[in-house]
């Protein structure tokens, strides 16, 4: 498990245990896991945090460019939302992060990109 996921699970533990948070299920854990290691090779490392209803969310800012944020919950959808030079994108994909070859889909790869332009 990546040192930023498994950071997000301890600090989340507290809130789990005492606020009812839900815990992230495995198959959400897998897509977070693989999600990381996607955008591991090109891009800043995001921020990773578990949320209230057990979705697992990657954030990245950049100061010039705006914000970027995907969820995943494990049902094969990874949502994203993103102010990008002042324009607001929000939308849901399906994506099997289990599929032979699983990239990201084609509108979070392109978000990514405009975040952080770079090679990838």
């Amino acid at each position: 498990m990546s040192p930023l996921l498994s950071s997000a699970l301890s600090e989340a533990q507290l809130f789990i245990a005492e606020r009812g948070w839900r815990a992230p299920t495995p198959p959400t854990l897998h897509e977070a896991q693989r999600l990381i290691e996607l955008t591991a090779a090109a891009w800043p490392a995001p921020e990773v945090t578990v949320e209230p209803d057990g979705a697992i969310a990657l954030a990245w800012e950049s100061a010039e460019r705006g914000w970027l944020k995907f969820s995943v919950r494990g049902q094969g959808e990874l949502a994203h939302e993103a102010v990008i030079e002042g324009d607001d994108y929000e939308q849901v994909e399906a994506w099997l992060a289990d599929a032979p070859g699983a990239t990201l889909p084609d509108w979070a790869h392109e978000l990514l990109h405009r975040l952080w332009p770079c090679d990838a």
